[in-house]
């Protein structure tokens, strides 16, 4: 029988982190511990009023995630609890055309997206299930919830997801609030999740100042296919990356943690996002202070899996700012072949490349408001969203396969 989160670690009941912390995007939680240690952000053009209100509750509806369904359709999910799936217009005069709009069924902030063969989505829902959701048409303009998936409440809300070519036949990689990774059975036939086990991701001595352990980022590392590989079902490596500063790797379906990293040993703010291209893994957090960096450069050794800086750079257009937040990074490709885009909490779209030990910073566009906005790339031909508010779409010149699905 499949083993419950609770018959494998009873230390859960302590793993509940403070819900204070989390009640507002990362960018504007960090920008508020910075200013209570008194640390100054650069003064606007005309000073604000003292105005005779008392601030009360925010809904805040930035983007939060935005993955691709096919080759013409993504979602976005957002801190309001909607979710909307866009159709791209290849147009210079019209944006995105939004195909379906949708809340989750507990009204909370969709913090997880990860498609599924079958034209099935997983979203987070609350602190103790996940909604799955299905396009009968595959148009993705009829999409309906299917069902919601209940588990241990202990493990917290789904804050990413990957599914993963791997197990019987299919598996789920599902990263937590608590720094638990949950691992489920993907069935296509019937469309359906069955809870396989967690494991426990979290870093002792968290970098961030919240004790907090989100897991923000889950990416497929490697996958070996079921004809390649000898017990058919076909095994992966995903790598995560948290908000305590661990990198970890683990084998997929069998959990087995290969290794864990903090990736910047000084580092003041967790990680919020990663992206995989070949051997080389991107690393996004926010930078504090003029000394950190923002953007991450590693590559992997393939006996021990650990990762091995090759080198950082810190994605900021006004240097006097206290901090430069890395909202989101993708690696995909452009006219003269593979690169990176990222988006800082300036409203920059930046891009640049990598070679075998540097990274290579091409430049920066300013495209939207601050707080940063959700990137997703899709290939053949090069696409790219972005997302924070408003959204907004461009061709990448790169003629490529489509992404594996």
């Amino acid at each position: 029988m499949p083993a419950s989160p609770c018959d494998e670690r009873e230390e859960m009941v302590e793993m509940t982190a403070s819900t204070d912390a989390r009640s507002v995007p990362p960018v504007v939680r960090s920008r508020q511990e910075l200013m209570d240690r008194g640390i100054p952000f650069p003064p606007p053009a005309t000073p604000e009023t003292a105005l005779p209100l008392v601030a009360s509750g925010a809904t805040y509806q930035m983007a939060q995630k935005l993955a691709w369904l096919d080759d013409d359709h993504f979602a976005v999910g957002r801190w309001d609890g909607s979710m909307s799936v866009f159709r791209f217009t290849d147009s210079p005069t019209a944006g995105p055309l939004i195909s379906k709009a949708v809340n989750t069924p507990a009204f909370q902030g969709v913090r997880m997206l990860a498609p599924l063969p079958g034209a099935v989505l997983v979203t987070s829902n609350d602190d103790r299930s996940l909604t799955l959701w299905h396009s009968p048409g595959t148009t993705w303009t009829d999409l309906l919830p299917l069902r919601t998936v209940p588990y241990d409440p202990r493990l917290g809300p789904a804050t990413s997801g990957r599914g993963v070519r791997a197990g019987s036949p299919h598996t789920l990689a599902v990263g937590h609030t608590t720094g638990h990774l949950s691992l489920w059975h993907y069935d296509p036939a019937a469309r359906d999740l069955t809870f396989s086990r967690s494991v426990d991701l979290r870093n002792p001595d968290p970098v961030n100042p919240w004790n907090l352990h989100d897991i923000n980022a889950t990416e497929v590392l490697t996958e070996v296919l079921p004809e390649v590989f000898t017990d058919a079902h076909g095994t992966a490596l995903v790598v995560t990356g948290s908000e305590d500063g661990y990198v970890c790797v683990v084998h997929v379906p069998s959990g087995d943690i290969v290794s864990q990293t903090v990736f910047n040993p000084t580092a003041e703010r967790g990680i919020n996002a990663l992206s995989v291209q070949g051997g080389a893994l991107l690393v996004a957090n926010c930078s504090v202070g003029p000394e950190d960096h923002n953007l991450w450069y590693f590559t992997f050794d393939e006996k021990s899996w650990h990762p091995a800086l090759r080198d950082r750079v810190n994605l900021i257009v006004d240097p006097r700012r206290p901090q430069a937040f890395n909202f989101s990074i993708v690696t995909g490709a452009y006219a003269h072949g593979p690169c990176w885009f990222s988006s800082t909490e300036e409203g920059a779209l930046w891009m640049g490349t990598t070679d075998a030990s540097s990274l290579k910073v091409l430049g920066y566009k300013q495209v939207t408001s601050p707080l940063g906005a959700a990137l997703g790339y899709r290939g053949r031909p090069g696409r790219l969203a972005m997302v924070a508010h408003d959204l907004y779409e461009f061709e990448t010149g790169a003629e490529q396969p489509p992404a594996p699905r």
